[in-house]
C-alpha cells in the first residue's frame, strides 16, 4: 500500500476535519438540517406530539380539526397553532419544497445520548450551543469518513478477487493491486468536495453517505444489499438518486445479478419501509400527512419548477462540474480502462517477452469496472437533462470517479515497480511520478478552494462579532446610559441569514442577554420591509440606513486575484446600531478576526508527510 491501513484514513479523517473547524458555519443549502437539529436537541418532539393529540381530541370532540374543514388553512387559527406554539424554525421558515427530519432527528438523538453520558460537572453541553452545532456536525463527518474507508477496503477486496478468479491471471487483464485502499482514500482526501461537504448537512451528503455504502455493497457481491441502499436513499434523502437507482438496477439484470422479480420485490418492500419510516416523524414536525422526496420529486418533476433557480447548459456536468470537482485526478480516470501492463509486456525486449509469452496477445481495454463506471457516467449523462444543475447533484458518483481513479494510478505504480531496466523503467516510473504528482496539485487547489470558502461565510461571522461587541458593553461601567438588555433586539436580514447564522449562533448570545432576536426568509411574510424601526441592532447587506451607524463590516464574496496573488473581498454584511444606544465615547468600531491559516499549513505538512512516507515504504515493496 502506499500508506498504511492507519495513515491513509487518518488523512481523510484530518481534511474533513480540517474543513469543519475553519468553515463552522453553514450556508442556506444545509439550513433546514442544521435548524432542525437544533430545535430537536433543544425542544425534541414532544412539544409537536402535544399539538397533534390536541388536535386529535379536537377532531374527536367536534368532529373536525383546527385547520380542516371548517376553518381555512390560511386563517390566523392555523396559523397561530404551528408558528406561534411550535418552538420550531421550519414552519415559520418552510422553505420551498419540505424536507425530512430523519437524518437531523438522529444526528441530534445522538447528541442528547452524549450530553446524558457527560455529567454537566465536567461539561454542560447544552449550555454550550456551538459545542452542540460542532459536536452534530462532527457525528456525520465519522459517518461519512466509515463510509469511505469501507468502500476502499471491499474495493481492494473485489480487485484482488478478480485477481485469483481469473485463469490467466498474469495476461494484463488485471495490474497487481498494490495499495489501492491508499490510493482511493488519498485521491478522495486530496479533492475539496467530498472532505468538505463531508460535515455538511446536506441532503445531498445523507444521499452520498448512503450510496457509498451500496458501492461498497456491490464490490462485495451483494448487489440485493447495494439496491436496498439505493432504495432507501432514494425514499427518504434525495429523490433524485431514482435516476442511479435506474442505472445501477438495470446493469445488475444486464449482468445477472439481479432478476427481474426479485428486483421488483425488493424495490416494492424497501420502498415501503423507507416510506413508514420517514412519514411519521416528517408528519408529526410538519403538522401534516407528508413524504417529502415525493413533494420535492413532483416540483422538480412535474411542475418543472427548478429551473425557476437558475439554468445551465447540458454540457455542464461534463464541462465544469466533474473537472472542478476532480480537478488533475480526473486524468487518472481512463487509465483504470487501459490495460496498461499488457502494453508494458508488448515492449519489452525479445528476450524478456519470449519469456513472459503465454500463447495469446493482451486485451487493449481494462473491463474490469466498466461495470461499475458505466451506471454513474449514465446518471450524470440523465440527470444533465435537468435544466437547474449544481454541484452537490453529482455528489452520489464522486466515489466511483475516484475508485477509478485510485486504479489507474496503482497501475502507474504496478507499471513503476515491474518495469525492467532501461528507457522503459524511465519512462514507467516517470508516469507513476506524474501521477503522485497530480494528486499533490489537486490537494494545493483543494486548499486553495478551502481558503476561499473561509470567506462565504460573512452572516455567521457578523453574529460572532456582535456577541464580541455585547460582550465589551457588559464591561462599560456608566451609570448615566448604561444599556437595557431587555429593550435590546436584534433583526438579521435575508443576506445574513443565508450566509451563516444559525439558531446555534443565536442561542449563543440569547441565552447569556435577555435580548430579542429576529430574522427574514425569502418568504413574503417573512420579509419584514422595515426593521429600522423596531430594532436596536441590524445585520444587513444595506447601507447607510437612517438612525443608523455601522460598527463593523464583515468582508464577503471572496475572487482569487492571480495577477495580485491575492484574495479579493467587498463588503457582504454590515453590523449596525441605533443611534444613541451607547454614549459616542464608547462606541466600538470593528473586532479583530481570528485567522485559522495555522490549521490549513498544519494539515498540508501533515498530508503531505504522510504521502511522502508511505510512497517511500510502499516503492520498496516488490510484486513477487
Amino acid at each position: 500500500m502506499i500508506v498504511s491501513t492507519v495513515l491513509c484514513p487518518l488523512v481523510l479523517l484530518l481534511t474533513g476535519l480540517l474543513a469543519l473547524v475553519t468553515c463552522p458555519h453553514s450556508k442556506v443549502e444545509e439550513s433546514f438540517n442544521l435548524q432542525a437539529t437544533h430545535d430537536l436537541f433543544y425542544h425534541g418532539v414532544r412539544p409537536a406530539w402535544r399539538s397533534a393529540v390536541s388536535q386529535q381530541r379536537q377532531q374527536s370532540t367536534t368532529g373536525m380539526t383546527s385547520c380542516s374543514s371548517g376553518v381555512d388553512e390560511s386563517s390566523d387559527v392555523c396559523t397561530e397553532l404551528t408558528s406561534s406554539e411550535l418552538p420550531y424554525d421550519h414552519l415559520q421558515f418552510p422553505g420551498v419544497v419540505p424536507r425530512t427530519f430523519t437524518g437531523a432527528f438522529l444526528l441530534s438523538l445522538i447528541a442528547r445520548i452524549i450530553s446524558f453520558i457527560v455529567p454537566k460537572t465536567i461539561f454542560d453541553l447544552h449550555s454550550h450551543p456551538m459545542a452542540v452545532q460542532f459536536l452534530i456536525r462532527f457525528e456525520i463527518l465519522i459517518f461519512s469518513w466509515l463510509a469511505h474507508v469501507r468502500l476502499a477496503n471491499s474495493f481492494e477486496g473485489y480487485l484482488s478477487n478478480k485477481q485469483v478468479q481469473s485463469k490467466k491471471p498474469h495476461d494484463g487483464s488485471y495490474a497487481p493491486q498494490i495499495s489501492v485502499f491508499g490510493y482511493y482514500l488519498l485521491i478522495t482526501a486530496s479533492q475539496f468536495h467530498i472532505p468538505f461537504y463531508s460535515s455538511r448537512l446536506l441532503p445531498n451528503t445523507f444521499a452520498l453517505l448512503l450510496t457509498t455504502h451500496a458501492y461498497a455493497e456491490w464490490f462485495n457481491g451483494r448487489p440485493e444489499r447495494a439496491a436496498i441502499y439505493l432504495v432507501f436513499t432514494t425514499a427518504i434523502f434525495r429523490c433524485d438518486v431514482l435516476l442511479l437507482l435506474f442505472t445501477v438496477g438495470l446493469t445488475m439484470l444486464i449482468r445477472r445479478e439481479l432478476r427481474i422479480v426479485q428486483a421488483l420485490i425488493i424495490g416494492a418492500v424497501t420502498g415501503i419501509i423507507g416510506v413508514l419510516i420517514t412519514t411519521p416523524i416528517d408528519s408529526l414536525l410538519w403538522q401534516r400527512m407528508v413524504w417529502p422526496e415525493f413533494e420535492v420529486w413532483w416540483f422538480n418533476a412535474v411542475d418543472n419548477r427548478s429551473s425557476e433557480w437558475g439554468v445551465m447548459p447540458f454540457h455542464w456536468y461534463m464541462s465544469n462540474a466533474l473537472p472542478k470537482g476532480l480537478l488533475l485526478t480526473l486524468f487518472l480516470v481512463p487509465l483504470a480502462f487501459l490495460n496498461l501492463t499488457g502494453w508494458t509486456k508488448e515492449t519489452l525486449p525479445p528476450k524478456q517477452e519470449a519469456n513472459n509469452n503465454t500463447g495469446h496477445t493482451p486485451a487493449v481495454i481494462d473491463q474490469t469496472l466498466l461495470p461499475f463506471f458505466a451506471p454513474t457516467l449514465g446518471f450524470v449523462m440523465m440527470y444533465s437533462f435537468l435544466p437547474h444543475k449544481e454541484m452537490r447533484f453529482i455528489f452520489p458518483v464522486l466515489p466511483m470517479f475516484n475508485a477509478c481513479a485510485a486504479y489507474g494510478l496503482s497501475k502507474l505504480h504496478s507499471m513503476a515497480v515491474s518495469a525492467g531496466e532501461g528507457r522503459l523503467r524511465f519512462v514507467s516510473k516517470g508516469l507513476y511520478i506524474c501521477g503522485l504528482m497530480a494528486v499533490v496539485i489537486t490537494m494545493i487547489g483543494s486548499l486553495l478552494f478551502l481558503r476561499l470558502s473561509i470567506e462565504n461565510y460573512p452572516g455567521g461571522v457578523a453574529l460572532e462579532h456582535l456577541k464580541n461587541h455585547f460582550e465589551t458593553t457588559m464591561e462599560i461601567k456608566t451609570q448615566q446610559r448604561a444599556p437595557k438588555w431587555e429593550d435590546v433586539s436584534v433583526h438579521i436580514d435575508v443576506a445574513a441569514a443565508m450566509t451563516g447564522v444559525s439558531l446555534f449562533g443565536q442561542r449563543s448570545i440569547t441565552q447569556n442577554y435577555p435580548i430579542q432576536m429576529s430574522k427574514s426568509g425569502y418568504e413574503a411574510e417573512n420579509n419584514a420591509k422595515d426593521p429600522s424601526r423596531y430594532y436596536t441592532h441590524l445585520l444587513s447587506e444595506e447601507q447607510p440606513v437612517k438612525g443608523y451607524h455601522i460598527i463593523d463590516t464583515i468582508d464577503g464574496f471572496p475572487s482569487l486575484d492571480i495577477r495580485k496573488r491575492r484574495i479579493v473581498m467587498q463588503p457582504a454584511i454590515y453590523i449596525l446600531e441605533r443611534d444613541g444606544w451607547l454614549p459616542k465615547e464608547y462606541i466600538i468600531r470593528g473586532t479583530e478576526r481570528k485567522c485559522n491559516w495555522h490549521y490549513m499549513v498544519t494539515a498540508s505538512i501533515g498530508f503531505i508527510i504522510a504521502a511522502t512516507l508511505g510512497s517511500h515504504k510502499c516503492y520498496r515493496k516488490r510484486t513477487k
